[in-house]
């Protein structure tokens, strides 16, 4: 029987499990695309309890223990157990958990970073009010989700609904004569914006993470304000970044009522 389309975060962790982006994505260039992220970092003190949800193999564990962060402030939290153990061997304190449902108290962490990680689960509004809860009031949150309204993830996640589906049901040689197309028409783009191809590793788990991942929810600016204002924070700032393919934003959990 054909599997049907992934509905659950089981099928997200096994998709993302050991799934690492190469040098392109990793080298530390990469934070300058992203806006208020140094805000963040600065705000960040001696004594703070800082947490990166959806860390990945660690690069932004990283840049901020690069830029003055302790680690024993620190702790990254992933969906997939590869992910995890790679950030631990870079050093990090780093344990496996869900965006969905957080093993913390409420207001455990001071500083919350999460991003490109709740437009990838089934419900991102409840992976918000969770990123919410595990900061304390008058906390700081760092959010980075999808933009709406780029023609890219029109152009490749939307138009790929067909081969998704193919794939998820098992059609697997389906998709990977697709990411040979993918590699032919991601180049040439990679170059105009950035001036340089993406490496090997990089141009696989972009089309893992944008052509086939189960989920990839796309946001505008006012639809994360609201959002953040009903899970009971506030939208201190927020920008583009990647050229728009991304809204980040920096907010701040508002006080216990």
């Amino acid at each position: 029987m054909a599997r049907p389309m992934p509905l659950t975060d089981e099928h997200v962790r096994a998709h993302y499990d050991g799934l690492a982006f190469g040098e392109f994505c990793y080298s530390d260039e990469r934070a300058g695309y992203y806006p208020l992220v140094e805000e963040f970092i600065g705000m960040i003190g001696p004594e703070s309890r800082v947490c990166d949800i959806g860390c990945g193999t660690g690069f932004w564990l990283d840049v901020m223990t690069n830029r003055g962060v302790r680690e024993d402030q620190l702790l990254g939290v992933d969906l997939a157990p590869a992910n995890v153990r790679r950030a631990q061997e870079r050093g990090h304190r780093a344990q496996c958990g869900s965006v969905l449902n957080l093993e913390f108290p409420a207001g455990t962490f001071d500083f919350t970073f999460c991003a490109g990680v709740i437009h990838h689960t089934p419900d991102p509004r409840a992976a918000l009010a969770e990123l919410v809860r595990v900061t304390r009031p008058g906390g700081y949150i760092y959010l980075a989700v999808y933009n709406k309204w780029h023609p890219y993830f029109w152009l490749v996640h939307k138009a790929t609904a067909p081969l998704r589906a193919l794939h998820w049901k098992g059609w697997k040689r389906v998709s990977e004569a697709s990411y040979r197309v993918w590699t032919l028409a991601v180049q040439p783009i990679s170059y105009a914006v950035y001036g340089r191809r993406l490496d090997e590793k990089t141009c696989r788990a972009l089309f893992m993470d944008q052509v086939l991942t189960p989920y990839a929810h796309l946001s505008s600016r006012r639809e994360v304000a609201r959002d953040v204002s009903r899970a009971g924070a506030e939208m201190v700032k927020s920008a583009y970044a990647l050229r728009s393919l991304m809204i980040v934003a920096l907010l701040k959990v508002r006080p216990n009522e």
